[in-house]
């Protein structure tokens, strides 16, 4: 087992958690109905790429009005570029390719595991213990979002290869959890935050330039305003500032706790279809809200130093 991490940062929960949770919840919660602009009219591969691309470069100019360093040591760079292969890359690619083959609710529910998965896999790697209150906070998240899908996935037609977009999105969190393991030790050796994501991103973008040319996808991108809008919120709102707002939460307060804005984004996502396409809440709907809230409530208090 490698030595273990210094921990982050701590003291009792502040504003800056909260909004920090609810900021991400917010604009990844809504990235999922702003994302329908986007499909259909170019392969999600070479899509996310080009966002990652602008994403990555648009960050440099923020790291430097932030004080940082815009270089990165060797060591650094192969870190990033673990981060950013398995969370920008190939774990985005799973999670799409995973909504061919399962319900997104479904996809949703699983993805929510990451938080549990983050937890065990530093405990195990990095020798983090996280007090009891932080994994039961985080098993009520996944029951949580389970509940609040369940109305959406047994009202989903069956789908042949279901267990395969399970699958997928299992690979999926397991990557994110190792890049964030990867993003944890860059961080706790001095990495400048900001910097970090950018080079990460553009390492994903590389590896999306790889999967394209593999699969023969087509780079020229629709001129029309939806997808172009879309793509800027998307780049802007939904990689910049929430990604960047993720890794400033996570150096702060550890994997834990940021990880649990995957549990988040379900609910937003289901309060915007409500308003924008009439889906309906159930009681089950509403229980797992209930359960969301106070799982985020015992990680937040877990967490504190």
């Amino acid at each position: 087992m490698a030595a273990a991490i210094p921990q982050h940062a701590g003291g009792r929960p502040d504003r800056w958690d909260f909004l920090s949770l609810a900021a991400c919840g917010l604009i990844w919660g809504t990235t999922w109905l702003v994302l329908k602009f986007q499909l259909g009219t170019l392969s999600p591969v070479v899509s996310i790429m080009y966002r990652f691309i602008a994403s990555g470069l648009l960050i440099f100019p923020v790291s430097r009005l932030q004080g940082q360093r815009l270089t990165l040591t060797r060591k650094e760079h192969g870190l990033a570029a673990t981060q950013g292969v398995l969370v920008f890359g190939f774990g985005y690619v799973l999670v799409y390719s995973a909504e061919e083959y399962a319900p997104s609710a479904l996809v949703a529910v699983v993805f929510a595991t990451l938080s549990l998965v983050n937890t065990g896999l530093f405990r195990l790697v990095l020798g983090q213990k996280a007090a009891r209150g932080a994994w039961i906070g985080a098993g009520l998240g996944a029951v949580g979002v389970a509940c609040l899908s369940a109305g959406q996935i047994l009202a989903a037609p069956a789908r042949d290869g279901l267990l395969i977009g399970v699958g997928l999105t299992l690979g999926s969190v397991l990557f994110n959890a190792l890049g964030n393991l990867a993003t944890r030790v860059n961080q706790s050796g001095g990495a400048p935050v900001s910097t970090l994501t950018g080079w990460a991103m553009l390492y994903g973008a590389a590896a999306l330039f790889v999967v394209a040319l593999v699969t023969r996808a087509r780079f020229a991108p629709p001129m029309t305003f939806g997808f172009w809008a879309s793509f800027g919120y998307l780049t802007v709102f939904g990689s910049v500032v929430g990604f960047l707002v993720y890794y400033a939460l996570a150096h702060r307060r550890g994997f834990t706790l940021a990880s649990y804005t995957g549990v988040l984004t379900p609910p937003v996502a289901m309060l915007v279809s409500s308003l924008f396409e009439k889906v309906r809440w159930d009681l089950s709907a509403l229980v797992g809200l209930l359960l969301i809230i106070g799982g985020q409530v015992m990680i937040v208090r877990s967490t504190r130093r």
